[in-house]
């Protein structure tokens, strides 16, 4: 199990290497704060293709300190939904966490929209969602859960701040259930540079 839990972040680390030697077009930096976790997420993307590659931070002050480390690899591109510009991203996050004895890792499979509201410049609504079956999840977990939801204001062409929810589950493979690191409300800041 620990070798195939190597082989993942060998690989992850790998993929990420690969594009950060290409040429990079942008780069974002978005941190969401609440009372007791603090989450800060790193991404490149491709000047030449779709290809984004993000790291990212997750911590938590409890009893146990909850850390949890993600690689992403997503593609994105623009659409419409009801006429509404819309970025989309599909792809991967590979998920390292620990809390007290309980460690694991999982790749969950999902993606992100983000509508932006035309009558209302600079506000948006994004959406992020990731799951990782038992078939992905490794160490003590049997499945993962990442899902965020969160109104975004563009207050300078360069910077985004943010009110959200977010909500971070893992089913425990010992006891057949799930055990929550975080359930609640942030405020965030993104800069694009």
């Amino acid at each position: 199990m620990l070798k195939i839990q190597n082989r993942l972040l060998i690989a992850s680390i790998l993929s990420g290497s690969t594009l950060m030697c290409s040429t990079v077009s942008a780069n974002e930096f978005d941190m969401r704060i609440s009372d007791d976790a603090i989450q800060g997420n790193f991404s490149f993307f491709k000047e030449d293709s779709n290809a984004q590659f993000g790291l990212g931070y997750f911590y938590k002050d409890e009893d146990e300190a909850i850390n949890i480390m993600n690689i992403d690899l997503h593609t994105k591109g623009q659409t419409a939904i009801a006429n509404l510009p819309t970025t989309v991203g599909i792809g991967f996050s590979a998920n390292l966490f620990k809390e007290g004895p309980l460690k694991g890792s999982a790749v969950g499979i999902g993606g992100s929209v983000r509508v932006n509201i035309p009558e209302s410049p600079g506000l948006s609504i994004e959406t992020a969602l990731h799951y990782a079956p038992n078939v992905l999840a490794f160490g003590d977990s049997d499945e993962f859960r990442r899902f965020r939801l969160q109104v975004n204001y563009r207050i300078i062409e360069s910077a985004d701040i943010s009110l959200g929810y977010r909500y971070l589950n893992v089913g425990v493979e010992e006891i057949s259930d799930n055990h929550t690191f975080e359930s609640g409300a942030f405020l965030g800041l993104k800069l694009s540079f």
